[in-house]
C-alpha cells in the first residue's frame, strides 16, 4: 500500500497522458497534475538522481513550499507516476488468468505492455535501474509491482504443470523471475523501436516466452 503523500485517495487524475478524471478538478487538482507533469517530462531529460525539486518547481511555476503540500519528495513523485502506470499495465495481464499456451492471448498481453513501455519508459526504467531511494514506500512499491507480475505468472506456470499442459522443470517461482526479467529488458528496448522492430519483437519476446514455459509448442 503507497502511503500518505504519494496517493490522495478521491483526487482526480488528469495529466496529459490520459489519467483518468474523477469530476471537475479543483485548484489543488491542477497544481498536483502540474508537478506529475513536469516530472514526466523532466525524466526524458534526466535521470531520476539527478533530478531535483527545483527542477520540478521551475518547471511548474510554483514554490518550494507548494511542491510539500503535495509530495513529500520527488520520490513520492515517481511512486505516484508509477502507480498511475502499473494500474494500466495490469489492465493488460489478459494471458495470465488462462489455462495453456494461448499465443494469441500472451501477444495481445505483451503488445499492451509494449505500448504502455513506449509512453512510460522514462518512468519505468527507473523501477528497472534499481532507483535507489531513501523514500520506503517508493521502494516498497516497485517492489510490489514487480511482485504482482511474477507471482501471477509462478500461478500460472503451477496451474498448467499440474493439468499436464506444461512439463516440470525449474522451480515455477524462479521461471517467473527470469521471464519477467527477459520480458521487461526486451520491452525497454523495444520502446523507442520502429512499429516493424515492435511487432517482430513482441512476435519473438512471445515464443521465447511459450518454449521457457512449454517446450514444444502447439
Amino acid at each position: 500500500m503507497v502511503q500518505k503523500g504519494v496517493r490522495k485517495v478521491n483526487q482526480t487524475r488528469d495529466t496529459t497522458e490520459g489519467i483518468r478524471r474523477r469530476g471537475t478538478m479543483s485548484k489543488g487538482d491542477q497544481r498536483e497534475a502540474q508537478i506529475l507533469d513536469a516530472t514526466r517530462t523532466l525524466l526524458t531529460e534526466k535521470s531520476m538522481a539527478t533530478l531535483t525539486v527545483d527542477d520540478i518547481t521551475n518547471a511548474t511555476g510554483i514554490s518550494r513550499t507548494s511542491f510539500y503540500f503535495y509530495f513529500p519528495s520527488k520520490q513520492a513523485v515517481l511512486a505516484r507516476l508509477m502507480e498511475d502506470v502499473s494500474d494500466r499495465y495490469a489492465e493488460t495481464h489478459v494471458w495470465l488468468p488462462s489455462t495453456g499456451q494461448q499465443r494469441e492471448l500472451l501477444h495481445t498481453q505483451l503488445a499492451g505492455a509494449a505500448e504502455i513501455w513506449h509512453y512510460n519508459s522514462t518512468i519505468l526504467a527507473c523501477s528497472l535501474e534499481g532507483y535507489d531511494s531513501t523514500y520506503p514506500p517508493l521502494t516498497e512499491f516497485i517492489a510490489s509491482i514487480q511482485t504482482r507480475f511474477t507471482s501471477a505468472l509462478a500461478a500460472k506456470i503451477d496451474r498448467d504443470r499440474a493439468a499436464g499442459l506444461a512439463p516440470e522443470g525449474i522451480d515455477s517461482a524462479t521461471l517467473a523471475d527470469l521471464i519477467t526479467l527477459m520480458r521487461d529488458g526486451r520491452l525497454s528496448q523495444l520502446s523507442a523501436a520502429s512499429n516493424g522492430d515492435v511487432a517482430q519483437g513482441i512476435n519473438d519476446l512471445a515464443e521465447a516466452i511459450l518454449r521457457l514455459i512449454y517446450g514444444r509448442l502447439d
